[in-house]
């Protein structure tokens, strides 16, 4: 998706910091991507929300421009983000040679009071100290339009692993 045309969701793609990326690649077939999204509560933006999720990636077999064109309220349930965007397409989904499925298996929703540099400092610590190579984490500045900073995250570990 060309975020491009507006500026609230060019700012949280262009603002999602993805902190840590899987080492594993995605190999051939399906392939199991869990992250961590942590974002200021948009209500409490001292508080903090956290995503635990887990998507699933596998290529497409049927070819076709309407099959590549998942959407977020697609992927993700539209009552936990922004309606404005339950529409849009994944921008990884319209580029060159992306031809993956994606789907949004796992999805739990926590907030916690700690601030969200702290919070996702505190999610950093527990990652490394357990020796996690799989998990993704990704701040978003804007809870209400998370599936747009898991398009950054999912178009960066594309662009890595299928990179011609």
């Amino acid at each position: 998706m060309n975020y491009n045309q507006n500026e609230i969701l060019q700012e949280v793609f262009q603002k999602t910091d993805i902190v840590r990326k899987p080492i594993s690649g995605i190999i051939s077939g399906y392939h199991e991507l869990p992250y961590i999204l942590v974002a200021p509560n948009d209500e409490n933006p001292s508080h903090t929300i956290e995503i635990n999720g887990k998507i699933n990636v596998s290529p497409k077999f049927i070819i076709s421009p309407y099959a590549l064109k998942e959407t977020f309220g697609d992927v993700f349930d539209p009552e936990t983000f922004d309606h404005t965007i339950e529409g849009r397409l994944f921008s990884f989904g319209v580029a060159k040679n992306k031809n993956v499925k994606i789907e949004n298996e796992y999805f739990r929703v926590t907030n916690y009071e700690a601030k969200p540099e702290e919070h996702l400092n505190k999610v950093l610590d527990t990652l490394l100290a357990q020796e996690n190579t799989r998990t993704g984490l990704i701040f978003g500045p804007k809870f209400q339009f998370y599936p747009v900073s898991i398009d950054r995250y999912l178009t960066e570990l594309l662009d890595r692993e299928f990179r011609v």
